[in-house]
């Protein structure tokens, strides 16, 4: 599966240069509803859920990617106004579906579990993941994908879990091409590095053939 991490400058050539991603904290993304998809209006069920989702918050961080690179909201507001890069990372087919699954969009909250104190492992378990990825449907130009990972480590190593495959630098991002080669180093020669640009024809954001 192939995703894509959008970043300001600084921190995307940081990102590059250390081969790593910062884990992100529950508590540092940018929407309230985070792990908490559901109908909370009775305030003892909205008592014990939100203890289970304080602890879990407490123990798990994210990587948040998207499944494509071409939309122009994306850039502006993840990559620094179109002056950032864009990283590409395969992830392998078999840690999909585990750790790493598509966010669904929802308009309107779920129906709390019945009986949520008495659930079984199984249904808490499936309850956990839908807590996890679902969001919102207005975030849904995102197109979201995401890796839960413990929180014992503040960074992710690129390797055969992320591995690094294109860096797409930005629109208006002064950055070139060779410098995100040097930066690559040893990657250099496995990773495709391509500038973007403003399409002619749609509102999307293409590769700038001519910047090669």
């Amino acid at each position: 599966m192939r995703v894509y991490k959008f970043l300001n400058q600084q921190f995307a050539l940081k990102s590059l240069h250390e081969r790593r991603l910062r884990r992100t904290r529950i508590s540092e993304l940018n929407d309230p509803f985070e792990l908490r998809p559901y109908d909370l209006t009775n305030p003892s069920e909205r008592c014990a859920f939100l203890i289970t989702r304080n602890e879990l918050a407490r123990h798990f961080g994210l990587l948040c990617f998207s499944a494509d690179w071409n939309d122009p909201v994306i850039w502006a507001h993840y990559s620094d106004k179109h002056r950032g890069l864009c990283l590409g990372f395969e992830i392998p087919h078999e840690v999909v579906g585990n750790q790493t699954q598509r966010v669904e969009y929802i308009s309107n909250p779920l129906p709390f579990p019945a009986d949520f104190a008495r659930l079984d492992d199984r249904t808490r378990k499936e309850m956990v993941k839908k807590m996890m990825c679902t969001k919102y449907r207005n975030w849904e130009y995102e197109h979201e994908i995401r890796t839960w990972t413990d929180l014992e480590e503040e960074f992710f190593d690129f390797g055969e879990v992320l591995q690094l495959a294109e860096v797409i630098i930005g629109t208006d991002c002064k950055v070139t091409t060779e410098e995100v080669k040097l930066t690559l180093g040893s990657l250099g020669d496995a990773v495709s590095v391509k500038k973007a640009r403003a399409a002619h024809k749609t509102f999307q954001i293409v590769e700038d053939e001519s910047a090669h």
